[in-house]
């Protein structure tokens, strides 16, 4: 949901001008949120309007999502995405509309009007253009694409000994050998998730935004938004040679936006590795290619400044990957608490725990 939060500057003095003051930590906005606390979550949108007696131009100065609910204080922690402290974020026409929106005295929270989200002309099965102007939030196209449920999902063998704080991937991936096709047909919805992150695997950067605003909708709704960095897991170098994208980096960098943190590069491969080369033609078993994995990673410094980050993968199979970087990361820097979050994560049938929206009811 989208919030509207007024703030009247004649009440305790709250100017644009004091936002960065107010920041707590340098990126969360303390609202009181006396009314409707209960239809607030993690991860709402929420604009907030200024208004008052001081000398400044009524509007939007300030946006972000919910990070943090404190019901029994009334005060919801916004983490700001971005903010002015000298003339609004919004433009006058919209400024005077919310204004006129938020005119109830005495009231704070209102919600943010939906006729005011117009789809988009949506592009996502054609050139994905709508998608690089990162208008998926508004649309239906975009909504309509079903996300992983909690209760699906059974952790990925290779994690389930590992000391995750989270494992969050955001959209199922259609194998080519699939259990599922021995059962029925994929639902068209779960096979447009599928060649959605395909297409995205063989170049296509501007679906970036829509596979990671679903991560970040995962990630919202088991309220795990706090993070002091998001690491990729690293392109090998024969594909950076070759000019593959580095499809997580591309994640994380749109990550990093919704979530108001900081990408770091703190993993690099020291030397080629191929997963698929080393198990299929080398015969390498799943603990030889995760110790061959951890050998050849090297971890950056800045590591050591962080206790909290999210790994970000563009895609988990059994989680042999995640795996070996956790363990890596760990070496360095043992108290680190670690959550994943992939685009996909391929239908496997010790992952699915129920085929329930993936099969095709006759």
């Amino acid at each position: 949901m989208k919030f509207l939060y007024k703030i009247w500057s004649g009440f305790d003095g709250f100017q644009p001008r004091r936002i960065g003051e107010r920041l707590v930590n340098g990126k969360d906005l303390a609202l009181s949120w006396k009314r409707y606390i209960d239809a607030v979550d993690v991860g709402d949108e929420v604009w907030v309007y200024f208004h008052g007696p001081h000398r400044f131009t009524p509007g939007v100065y300030a946006n972000g999502f919910v990070s943090e609910i404190d019901v029994g204080s009334s005060l919801v922690r916004l983490r700001v995405r971005k903010y002015t402290e000298t003339q609004p974020l919004t433009d006058p026409d919209t400024s005077e509309r919310i204004g006129r929106t938020v005119s109830t005295r005495n009231r704070q929270v209102f919600l943010f009007p939906e006729e005011w989200d117009s789809a988009p002309q949506c592009s996502l099965h054609g050139g994905a253009t709508s998608c690089a102007k990162r208008l998926c939030g508004t649309c239906l196209t975009w909504r309509g694409l079903p996300l992983i449920k909690k209760n699906g999902l059974a952790l990925p063998p290779r994690l389930r000994d590992q000391r995750l704080s989270a494992c969050v991937p955001a959209y199922w991936v259609i194998p080519s050998r699939c259990y599922l096709h021995k059962l029925g047909s994929v639902t068209r919805s779960v096979q447009q998730t599928s060649d959605m992150f395909y297409r995205f695997k063989v170049g296509e950067e501007a679906l970036a935004y829509p596979l990671a605003l679903g991560m970040y909708t995962r990630l919202a709704q088991l309220a795990t938004v706090d993070f002091d960095a998001i690491v990729p897991i690293p392109l090998s170098p024969e594909k950076a040679a070759s000019g593959e994208i580095h499809r997580t980096k591309l994640l994380s960098k749109e990550l990093a936006r919704l979530l108001s943190t900081r990408l770091v590069e703190a993993l690099a491969l020291r030397h080629p590795i191929s997963k698929k080369r080393l198990r299929t033609q080398g015969g390498m078993s799943t603990s030889g290619f995760e110790a061959k994995y951890i050998g050849a990673l090297k971890v950056t410094a800045r590591l050591s400044q962080f206790s909290r980050i999210l790994l970000v993968d563009d895609v988990c199979t059994e989680g042999s990957t995640l795996r070996a970087t956790a363990s890596k990361l760990r070496q360095e820097n043992r108290p680190l608490e670690i959550a994943a979050a992939t685009a996909g994560q391929m239908v496997l049938k010790n992952v699915v725990r129920s085929e329930a929206g993936l099969l095709v009811r006759v």
